[in-house]
């Protein structure tokens, strides 16, 4: 069932994030978020989700010579539904691949559950959506309790089809369109009757800046690729207060959106380093909260590009690297799913991000196929992102990931 709401103020100011409290010209009053309040085992779960998105992330990043974006927390949310179903060593090193191993199913669930409810609440000026679904074999039993668990914690409505009708194939598709506004609309090329099931998650996100840029003050101006190669881009531009950092690796920037319960943050290399660089110091123990902690208001003289990217990505390979290899395998163990045996055929995510002077349109669906086995504030800074940088979106009270990704070219 796609859950949608418009969101309610969330977020309390602490030492690790800060909001800009300047007003810009093009900002506009929202009231104040409200903080989301997470138990000790759910905090220590949304640290190991966001090494997941770091780890997730830097694996991408690896295989890649292009621009791209994924969504930590739609993989997460729905390879946690898919570990439901699975038992012994295979739960055990899915949960370990997610983070995950140390603790109960109950804990985990739960975050996933207080997670996707909050972050629907969290600001009314920004849309964002998070549904589930789990489509199943009409001729295969599926076992009421992973169905009846996935329904209670990730709210994901089960449906029965025949996988050998290709009406089927459009009904999944249309799925996935309904719940991104038409942003991603095929996430399936086709079903067999050898299926199992497929277990989505899709998230979408509309945020506007709260200090908006000024159409008039964009103009083309010349971005490097690492190559060395350089193209004129349409780069948007504002100079007002946000919450900046740097250090000898990098300089962050933080633009929220609406009553900033979310934000994008921009890590830009500097001079003398790459891409590469970011991603070594991120996967530093606690060098990402130290960074945000590091954030104070400063004015500053903002160039960002103008970007969208639409990008379709299979993980099994990185999945079976971060440790769950089994999964995939004849050895794998789905029978909390069902008394046949199954293994996971594939884990793909298509996503899109549209980045302009309003703000940000994003979408994530993630895509897990079963199938059956065989059978200083008074200083002004300069931010040029005239060169590849990395963004993420996060929601700011719990530093929650949502989406994050590379700009690395413009060909």
């Amino acid at each position: 069932m796609k859950s949608c709401v418009k969101l309610f103020p969330i977020f309390a100011l602490s030492a690790a994030v800060f909001v800009s409290c300047e007003k810009s010209p093009n900002s506009t009053e929202q009231p104040e978020p409200i903080k989301i309040e997470l138990n000790a085992a759910q905090t220590r779960i949304l640290q190991s989700d966001k090494n997941f998105a770091f780890d997730f992330f830097s694996k991408i990043f690896a295989g890649e010579d292009k621009n791209f974006m994924v969504s930590p927390f739609s993989l997460s949310m729905a390879l946690s539904m898919t570990w439901n179903g699975a038992d012994g060593e295979t739960k055990t090193a899915m949960k370990q691949a997610l983070g995950l191993g140390g603790f109960a199913d109950g804990q985990a669930n739960e975050y996933f559950k207080k997670m996707k409810d909050a972050l629907l609440k969290t600001d009314p000026s920004t849309k964002l959506a998070i549904a589930n679904s789990v489509w199943t074999n009409k001729n295969i039993a599926i076992k009421p309790g992973f169905l009846s668990l996935n329904n209670a914690y990730y709210n994901a409505s089960a449906q029965a089809v025949d996988f050998g009708d290709a009406k089927t194939l459009g009904r999944i598709n249309q799925w996935a369109s309904d719940n991104t506004e038409g942003l991603i609309k095929n996430v399936l090329e086709k079903t067999s009757i050898d299926d199992l099931m497929y277990l989505l998650n899709a998230i979408y996100f509309k945020g506007i800046w709260t200090s908006r840029f000024d159409k008039k003050n964009t103009s083309d101006m010349p971005f490097t690729s690492e190559n060395g190669k350089s193209k004129d881009v349409p780069m948007m531009k504002q100079t007002a207060s946000f919450n900046y950092t740097e250090d000898e690796t990098l300089q962050a920037i933080q633009l929220p959106y609406g009553n900033q319960a979310f934000s994008m943050v921009v890590l830009l290399p500097q001079e003398g380093k790459k891409l590469q660089d970011l991603i070594a110091a991120t996967q530093s123990n606690d060098y990402w909260e130290g960074l945000k902690s590091g954030m104070r208001d400063t004015k500053v003289n903002l160039f960002l590009p103008k970007f969208k990217t639409e990008y379709k990505k299979r993980l099994n390979d990185v999945l079976e690297s971060m440790g769950m290899g089994i999964a995939f395998t004849p050895a794998a163990d789905f029978s909390k799913m069902s008394d046949f045996p199954a293994a996971i055929a594939f884990v793909d995510q298509i996503t899109y991000i549209n980045t302009d002077e309003e703000g940000t349109e994003a979408a994530a669906v993630t895509v897990v196929g079963m199938e059956l086995i065989s059978a200083n504030p008074s200083l002004t800074v300069s931010f040029r992102a005239d060169k590849p940088f990395i963004y993420l979106i996060q929601e700011n009270s719990t530093g929650a990931i949502l989406f994050m990704g590379a700009v690395r070219n413009f060909e």
